[in-house]
């Protein structure tokens, strides 16, 4: 009698693959069980992905600077990796800029 190798159904996924969907999901707004099945992934493994990636990605943190005092800023940049830059000129977006900061900082559960 022959015996089914019960893990014959399963396919490596390649780590620009992975990597794609990762940042097509951050991008998406969806659920992660509704993006993982929209792409063929098993949950749980969608799952361990985004914790792999959270591990290995630094956090989002603040630095404090100190600015001279002898003109006032022009403004504040702010950014958010090599893609993503806010400069900012007012003190209410600078108000939302410490909102949205202090969410991107929040553990996301899976």
């Amino acid at each position: 009698m022959k015996t089914a190798n019960r893990f014959a159904h399963r396919s490596r996924t390649t780590v620009a693959r992975r990597s794609r969907l990762l940042a097509q999901f951050d991008r998406s707004g969806l659920s992660a069980a509704v993006f993982a099945r929209r792409h063929g992934v098993p949950y749980s493994t969608f799952c361990s992905w985004r914790q792999r990636q959270a591990k290995a990605k630094p956090a989002v943190g603040f630095v404090q600077v100190e600015l001279p005092c002898a003109d006032p800023p022009a403004g504040l940049v702010i950014e958010l990796g090599p893609s993503a830059r806010m400069h900012l000129t007012d003190a209410p977006s600078i108000a939302l800029a410490v909102r949205l900061l202090q969410a991107l900082s929040a553990p996301t559960p899976c």
